[in-house]
């Protein structure tokens, strides 16, 4: 038995299992039922772009990614040529990169826009009162394309998932 590879498959298996649980969690149904409130949308938006939340998924997605590199570089033979052509190999490569996308983009534009969401309701909440408009309109935004990502997030998370699934059966 190999444990450095079960260490590396039990921190995949239950880091990919909350990253994309908690992804499917949000998109089937916290995002479709915040909408329904009005005016403390933002609010909620806010306290669930707030920590630790962010840290959490952050930490599952870069835990889930990097055990699974190792996974594939063990697996492939140190990027062996031949195995990386086989049916197995393309479709495990594919679901891995599907992953790695999510976690990349994740940090350049999901946590960042969480983060100047949050840090723009911690600004409101101090100087008492709504925010002002254009303050506002900027988390409007952000929020919209919160959800933009974590639908997206999700679908490509799923397609990732299936892959890595069924990469033994092809």
């Amino acid at each position: 038995m190999n444990l450095v590879m079960v260490i590396l498959r039990i921190i995949h298996i239950f880091g990919g299992i909350f990253w994309l649980g908690i992804m499917w969690y949000n998109v089937l149904f916290f995002l479709p039922r915040v909408k329904t409130f009005g005016q403390e949308r933002g609010r909620i938006m806010q306290m669930l772009s707030g920590p630790p939340l962010p840290q959490y998924l952050t930490l599952a997605g870069a835990g889930t990614a990097l055990s699974g590199i190792l996974m594939f570089w063990y697996a492939s033979a140190g990027l062996n040529k031949a195995w990386l052509a086989t049916p197995t190999g393309v479709v495990l490569a594919i679901a891995g990169l599907l992953g790695i996308y999510v976690v990349v983009e994740g940090l350049i534009v999901q946590r960042p826009t969480a983060m100047r969401m949050a840090e723009l309701g911690r600004r409101a909440a101090l100087a008492g009162g709504p925010p002002n408009p254009v303050v506002t309109e900027e988390m409007q935004k952000l929020s919209s394309r919160l959800e933009r990502t974590a639908y997206r997030y999700a679908y490509v998370l799923a397609l990732s998932a299936i892959g890595m699934a069924a990469f033994r059966y092809v």
